[in-house]
């Protein structure tokens, strides 16, 4: 500001400006040049200090706040006397069956996770050509324990168990690509795609295994498709032509089939854009060989080994075994339909029961409980016997509301949790129920329960004893869904609402000792008494 306008000052101001600069300087390498120790030192004094306040902070947001001494609470309250079930149920049975099927699921589950990782081993060889290798991989699969050892003669002579066991620890996976496997390796070797599965490796539920070879089938063309990729970089057009009409014919052969929405479907669909890519593929080798030939800098290109192997009598697709598939799959679904309309019927009569039971109508309900279990009987004995996969699903879930109807009844009228076996019994069926139905029925009888426990409980002080009793049914259920470590598929998210009925009515119980007149106070030893 000063120096443009005082050039005299400017003189003096001068060698005062550089001593200063120097000054700084000079103060700048004494710093530069301490020890690092010191920088670090200095550092952690500040992170201490940092700390150290916070934990004063911390110790000040505690100050004036009164914590009680402590003191043991009283005994939690037991159920009443009263409230005991006139029935105490019996659900050993059903644990011992429970350990019998999740020790046959832990070892079905080993085969199918060791086999499954073979049969991907299997795969890589077959395409990098090292048949000397997947053959040697498949002496292993066949090493492995067959379905039925891994199971145990009991569970595998139930086909239902056996077919729904099989669904739920890796079977399908397994096989679909045991299958393809095996076909893509035939295609290779002979050029049939249509293996034949060894029988050890079946389920015995010839709807289940003809899905999952169709599954397996489509596989060995998507690996047909990587196949044709790699023969393409030799310019194989012969091969890829071949990789092309195997599947054009098997596109042809699914189209034939009328899939519903399934994976099925969804892997049919996969076909369509295989065929495509085979079909880019051969049109692309096709136009290079051109361009050699127009180019002749290349008179021929060379020949691979196999090439010019002459064309075999066999057909590439058995159609009669294929055609037998069609014809099985045609009935299986018409059954499937069949299957899921009666079962609604079966659905909508359990549900009418338990709504006849809430209003006290035993008659009507009784009518309607005979009413599910023949209609249950018609679909078991023409439909279901034939074709256990059908079990799971819409006829489950109506067997589930079948016991919950049942046990409701029978709660209703004896004040009594039935069994595993009693509940058999009363469903006079000839086939048996299954412990996923068991457990899911029961456990959705908690929620009647519980609707009936609030409405007992809108009668006042008189309806404890009933409020107790729907309690202790509850109660029951809960502490035997707790004995399972390892709640079947579907049951398990049932579990959440068993746990908030029960809380419920105990808020239930909550309420009626303070309608009670005059005030309740209640004693170390758990009796209540009421002061007028």
């Amino acid at each position: 500001f000063l120096l443009p306008r005082c050039r005299g000052t400017t003189r003096l101001l001068g060698p005062a400006v550089a001593c200063v600069v120097a000054a700084v300087a000079g103060w700048t390498r004494q710093v530069w040049r301490r020890p690092r120790w010191y920088s670090m030192s200095k550092r952690t004094a500040e992170t201490l200090t940092s700390a150290s306040t916070v934990a004063v902070r911390e110790d000040d947001s505690m100050q004036g706040i009164t914590v009680p001494h402590a003191e043991a609470p009283s005994t939690p309250r037991s159920l009443a006397s009263a409230a005991v079930l006139a029935e105490a149920p019996n659900f050993e049975a059903s644990e011992v069956q429970y350990m019998e099927l999740r020790d046959a699921g832990k070892r079905l589950w080993e085969v199918t996770t060791a086999g499954k990782k073979l049969s991907d081993q299997i795969l890589t060889r077959l395409q990098r050509s090292d048949m000397a290798g997947a053959t040697s991989l498949q002496d292993s699969i066949s090493n492995l324990p067959s379905f039925e050892s891994a199971l145990g003669a009991s569970i595998w002579a139930d086909a239902e168990q056996r077919v729904q066991l099989c669904c739920a620890k890796g079977v399908s996976t397994f096989l679909e690509t045991f299958i393809t496997c095996l076909c893509f390796q035939s295609f290779l070797q002979r050029g049939v795609l249509t293996a034949e599965v060894p029988g050890r490796w079946l389920v015995g539920a010839q709807d289940y295994d003809d899905e999952l070879y169709l599954l397996g089938v489509i596989g060995a063309v998507r690996e047909m498709e990587r196949y044709a990729v790699n023969r393409g970089q030799d310019l194989d057009l012969r091969s890829v032509r071949v990789c092309l009409g195997v599947a054009e014919s098997l596109e042809e052969v699914l189209m034939q089939f009328s899939f519903r929405n399934s994976d099925l479907r969804t892997r049919f669909d996969g076909v369509k854009y295989c065929v495509k890519r085979l079909q880019s593929l051969a049109y692309e080798i096709d136009l290079a060989h051109q361009r050699a030939a127009v180019t002749a800098r290349t008179a021929k290109v060379p020949e691979v080994e196999g090439a010019t192997a002459p064309a075999g009598i066999i057909p590439v697709i058995d159609l009669q075994f294929i055609a037998g598939i069609k014809m099985r799959y045609d009935l299986f679904d018409e059954g499937r339909e069949q299957v899921m309309k009666q079962s609604r019927d079966v659905i909508k009569n359990a549900k009418n029961a338990i709504y006849a039971l809430q209003r006290g109508d035993y008659k009507r309900a009784d009518a309607l409980l005979v009413s599910c279990a023949k209609d249950a009987t018609d679909v078991h004995s023409r439909i279901i016997s034939g074709y256990p996969r059908l079990r799971s699903g819409s006829f489950s879930n109506a067997m589930e509301e079948f016991v919950e109807a049942l046990a409701y009844r029978a709660f209703r009228q004896d004040k009594r949790l039935l069994s595993m076996t009693q509940m058999q019994e009363a469903a006079t069926i000839p086939f048996a129920l299954s412990l996923p139905e068991y457990l899911g029925g029961v456990m959705d009888l908690t929620g009647e329960v519980g609707r009936l426990a609030i409405r007992s409980a809108s009668h006042g002080r008189s309806a404890r004893q009933d409020v107790e009793q729907c309690l202790a049914c509850v109660d029951a259920v809960n502490n035997f869904v707790m004995a399972f470590t390892e709640l079947p598929t579907g049951v398990a998210k049932k579990t959440y609402a068993l746990k908030s009925t029960l809380t419920k009515i105990e808020v239930a119980l909550y309420e009626l000792a303070l309608l009670s007149k005059g005030v309740v106070s209640t004693k170390i030893d758990g009796e209540v008494d009421s002061a007028h």
